[in-house]
């Protein structure tokens, strides 16, 4: 499942280079066993619409030109889902900083 995953991801950043340009310069994937939004969850297969499936997401880190993809537990994911096509939610921000700030300690972690 890793490397379906995987070509997935690379599909969604291909989305993400026509639509930002030069300014999606590459692609992270965040992989903690933890939902990224509530950091309480576990990242696990759900139920939509009668099949087991993964919610698979990706954000633009503007401030660092990088695609993170990743993956919310059923509860963050079903939450989202729930809300208007395209209409942030007010778990969105924490979404955002939870991901630029795994982000950045990866970073840190390559020049320790």
């Amino acid at each position: 499942m890793a490397s379906e995953t995987e070509k997935f991801f690379k599909e969604i950043y291909k989305t993400f280079k026509a639509h930002f340009g030069d300014a999606a310069k590459h692609y992270w994937v965040y992989d903690s066993d933890l939902c990224p939004c509530c950091q309480t969850w576990p990242i696990e297969l759900m139920d939509y619409k009668g099949e087991e499936a993964l919610s698979v997401n990706a954000y633009m880190y503007r401030d660092r030109g990088v695609m993170i993809a990743y993956l919310l537990c059923p509860a963050c994911a079903e939450f989202i889902m729930a809300q208007p096509h395209g209409v942030p939610t007010a778990m969105h921000p924490t979404l955002e900083k939870n991901l630029a700030d795994a982000y950045l300690r990866h970073l840190n972690s390559m020049n320790a």
